[in-house]
């Protein structure tokens, strides 16, 4: 994701990109704070915007990617066991009909 360029003095530096983010985010209702992570190529510009936003550079592969979410996840172990008991019990049309 590139900010776009509007003025004569914009550039693509880390803190131009971390600007964009944040008013991107705040269309959104969120903030630069509710980051966890930052999903992106290992270049330099990259890394110093991790840094900025201090949360974890976490390269496009997505068993990178998957290894994050992951670790952001345990804190929520025991709701995502129980979400998972009622997905097994809603995988057919006659047992979600017998749970309403």
């Amino acid at each position: 994701m590139a900010p776009i360029i509007q003025e004569p003095n914009d550039d693509l530096s880390a803190r131009t990109h971390r600007e964009y983010l944040a008013g991107v985010l705040e269309t959104f209702g969120k903030a630069l704070s509710d980051c966890v992570y930052l999903v992106d190529d290992n270049c330099s510009v990259n890394k110093l915007l991790a840094t900025i936003m201090q949360v974890p550079l976490v390269g496009c592969a997505s068993h990178r990617l998957n290894l994050a979410v992951r670790h952001h996840l345990e804190q929520y172990e025991e709701d995502l066991v129980i979400v998972q008991a009622l997905m097994v019990k809603l995988r057919t049309l006659k047992q979600s009909a017998t749970n309403r």
